[in-house]
């Protein structure tokens, strides 16, 4: 009997203290990356991932609240910006009214989800990269 009501309240506790963003999606989003290959792609300064010979790569982002601006670099091509939007996550509706799960939702990022998950990335050749060339 000890042990279902601890059980009961733990459960009521847990149910409680989380909300359906946390509960039901990841705190990262795979986003697929389509351009030249070797074109890597930073986020402020650090290296997520490389463009491989296929043409793609799939890199898992970590959720924001805000927009996030990511660079995509390749020699011989001028660097190129990258945006990803936040969207609300459809998921965190299922809050409804309970404003403690809709401050974990927003506190954790789940709140919001990446509305591009497939971007082409178009690189303009570098001019003085060309001239160098011949």
């Amino acid at each position: 009997m000890k042990n279902t009501k601890f059980f009961i309240i733990a459960l009521g506790i847990l149910l409680l203290l989380s909300s359906c963003g946390t509960l039901f999606t990841p705190s990262k989003q795979s986003i697929t990356f389509v351009g030249l290959p070797e074109t890597k792609i930073y986020d402020n300064g650090i290296k997520l991932g490389e463009i491989s010979d296929e043409g793609m790569t799939i890199i898992k982002i970590r959720k924001k609240l805000t927009d996030k601006q990511l660079l995509a670099k390749k020699k011989g091509y001028k660097n190129t910006i990258i945006y990803l939007d936040a969207v609300l996550n459809p998921v965190s509706i299922i809050n409804l009214t309970n404003i403690f799960a809709w401050a974990i939702d927003l506190a954790s990022g789940k709140c919001f989800k990446w509305d591009n998950e497939i971007i082409e990335i178009d690189m303009e050749i570098d001019e003085r990269f060309r001239r160098t060339i011949k």
